[in-house]
């Protein structure tokens, strides 16, 4: 059930906040999901320990689903219902054990790891803003 429900969360780091080709509104709308290189690179690090050993070094899945690609497992979820997810569940072993910047830290990452662009605003925990977003892979 965890694993189901974790695949689902990273579905939604994948799907709508994608820039879709020849769509300019879309990659400028309020789905965009906003984060920072400094951000994604802080992500690896703590996804590199708290999260490899399950959803693997490439994040292709190993006992935990995928979390890039547009048929990860976190490809059909809202980013807040990712956060949600994520912070209070994950990791698997210490759930709700990272701070609440480390899993938005994660979040950008995965959101990096699936083509998207960092910009000059954070993720932050508070991912009100972003609610509707999804990670859509699009490269």
């Amino acid at each position: 059930m965890r694993v189901a429900i974790l695949a689902a969360v990273a579905a939604a780091i994948v799907l709508s906040a994608a820039p879709v080709p020849g769509n300019s509104a879309k990659a400028a709308s309020s789905d965009a999901i906003p984060f920072t290189s400094a951000q994604a690179t802080l992500g690896a690090k703590v996804y590199l320990q708290s999260c490899a050993s399950c959803h693997g070094t490439n994040l292709h899945g190993i006992s935990g689903p995928a979390l890039v690609g547009k048929t990860s497992g976190i490809a059909q979820q809202s980013l807040v219902e990712v956060y949600e997810y994520v912070s209070q569940q994950m990791p698997q072993t210490a759930p709700g054990s990272l701070s609440k910047a480390q899993y938005a830290s994660i979040l950008a990452f995965i959101a990096q790891k699936n083509g998207h662009r960092p910009g000059s605003l954070p993720l932050t925990q508070s991912v009100e803003t972003t609610d509707s977003a999804t990670i859509e892979a699009h490269r």
